[in-house]
């Protein structure tokens, strides 16, 4: 049986999918999880708490810390495992993320969830360092607004293949078709 706890994480993330972070509330969640509001509010304390909780429980710390990859590699192998990494994320979760999308771009999402701008400045950190530790003479921020669309394009309006869903070599192909719109 389920902990209390994880009942209203799973609840919270049902109904935040469902109306967005503005239209939500704690009232309906608390009765979606079967506890009252107040149970929800000695957990969590705020709304803004619980969404937080429940988006990391659903997606992972990889939405708010970004992991790490080899510098070591070349470019093209570099952005492919960037995009993997994003790619696998997205297709994980379309519906939490097209909603993520939609409530950044109506600006009421907490500032530490707005999804676009998180995506964004984790892409042009990985690639300001990558061009800086290569010393490559590129303008990183426009090269890593470049991939950031393709990332949303792919959040956006990607409904099938489902890149999670696909074999590696499927992924490998996919991200191919990516790269070589990036030209490298």
């Amino acid at each position: 049986m389920k902990e209390t706890k994880d009942l209203m994480l799973d609840a919270s993330l049902e109904v935040f999918t469902e109306k967005g972070y503005t239209l939500a509330t704690t009232l309906e969640i608390s009765k979606r999880a079967g506890v009252s509001e107040m149970t929800l509010f000695r957990h969590f304390q705020t709304k803004n708490n619980l969404f937080i909780a429940s988006i990391k429980q659903a997606i992972g710390e990889s939405i708010v810390d970004d992991l790490t990859i080899d510098m070591d590699q070349s470019l093209r192998e570099f952005i492919r495992l960037l995009m993997h990494e994003k790619m696998l994320m997205i297709s994980s979760h379309t519906s939490l993320i097209k909603m993520l999308i939609r409530e950044t771009l109506a600006h009421t999402l907490p500032q530490e969830l707005a999804f676009t701008k998180m995506i964004y400045n984790q892409v042009i950190q990985k690639i300001s360092r990558y061009v800086e530790y290569h010393h490559m003479n590129i303008d990183a921020m426009s090269f890593a607004e470049m991939v950031v669309g393709l990332l949303l394009r792919y959040a956006i309006m990607e409904d099938n293949p489902k890149y999670h869903m696909m074999n590696g070599k499927e992924q490998h192909t996919y991200l191919t078709t990516y790269l070589n719109i990036l030209n490298i």
